[in-house]
């Protein structure tokens, strides 16, 4: 099963405040990971975002959820801002889960 959202549906098409990214993390992604076996991510109209959303969105799921979830997680309709917000986000998720680890 996948589980597809559209952040421009629920945000708009500029992605600004990490508060709502983190409690739409914890209230609409989180609890599909156990359950679908992809949850899609599409950024299709969205034409800006700042580090604050992209980071709480997706950074605080790697790190707790670790580098498998990066096989459940799609990422679709990325311009190329987002794509470089998405990719840095990642990063600091598997650093952060690496910390943990030790």
């Amino acid at each position: 099963m996948k589980h597809e959202l559209s952040l421009a549906e629920e945000f708009g098409s500029q992605l600004a405040d990490g508060t709502l990214a983190a409690r739409f993390r914890q209230q609409r992604i989180e609890p599909y990971l156990g359950l679908c076996e992809q949850v899609v991510l599409d950024f299709s109209q969205v034409r800006s975002a700042n580090s604050s959303f992209i980071n709480a969105l997706i950074a605080g799921t790697v790190e707790e959820h670790g580098e498998a979830v990066l096989r459940q997680l799609v990422f679709k309709g990325c311009n190329a801002v987002i794509r470089v917000l998405v990719q840095s986000a990642i990063e600091l998720g598997l650093e952060k889960s690496k910390r943990i680890d030790a």
